[in-house]
């Protein structure tokens, strides 16, 4: 346990201003999205709609196959933005934007439909650690493309290896979060909302 809160520490540490920045990004699309769905409820609600019948079929699972396709799908999700942070950063930095967006929308309706109290009891119990876990994948793909911008224009950095430890790092602390916070999703909050 010593020697993972050791790698821990040595991985997240040059990590922090990237961390800091995924923050802020994510932050900002939350009122985005918030300010979005006031201004134009009808055409955000027909989204959330198409997004929702999307996962219909999932809603028809066991509990068991729920949470196996939580963590598969929120697991390739993940893998795939911090690898695509080799296209410069881009894919993190609208990941945060629509992700973040979507909790806005989504606490702006659920506001309007329910309570505030049904929004956290919905996001809380497994947004703890789902949230902190797309935002320290972000942060490493940020840091995977400013790696590679630097190796473009400026011929230093090592793309082979921070992507290594980005892997590394993606097995031994992010897929285990991930599937923490899809077992919480799937035997918690949807208890808790009587789904």
């Amino acid at each position: 346990m010593e020697n993972y809160l050791k790698y821990l520490k040595e991985y997240l540490y040059p990590l922090r201003n990237y961390i800091f920045l995924a923050c802020l990004i994510f932050v900002f699309a939350i009122f985005y999205g918030y300010s979005v769905a006031q201004t134009s409820p009808e055409e955000v609600k027909t989204m959330l709609d198409g997004i929702k019948k999307v996962y219909e079929p999932v809603f028809g699972m066991s509990p068991i196959a729920q949470f196996l396709f939580v963590v598969l799908n929120n697991g390739l999700t993940l893998l795939f933005i911090i690898l695509l942070g080799l296209v410069f950063g881009v894919p993190p930095f609208m990941a945060l934007l629509s992700n973040g967006a979507v909790l806005g929308i989504v606490a702006f309706f659920s506001k309007q439909t329910f309570s505030w109290s049904v929004f956290f009891l919905g996001t809380l119990p497994h947004g703890i650690i789902e949230i902190p876990v797309l935002i320290l994948g972000c942060a490493v793909g940020l840091k995977i493309g400013k790696t590679l911008f630097n190796k473009v224009f400026k011929k230093q950095g090592e793309v082979k290896k921070e992507l290594s430890l980005a892997l590394d790092f993606f097995l031994k602390a992010l897929l285990p979060l991930l599937a923490i916070a899809a077992a919480i999703e799937i035997f918690i909050t949807a208890n808790l909302l009587g789904v």
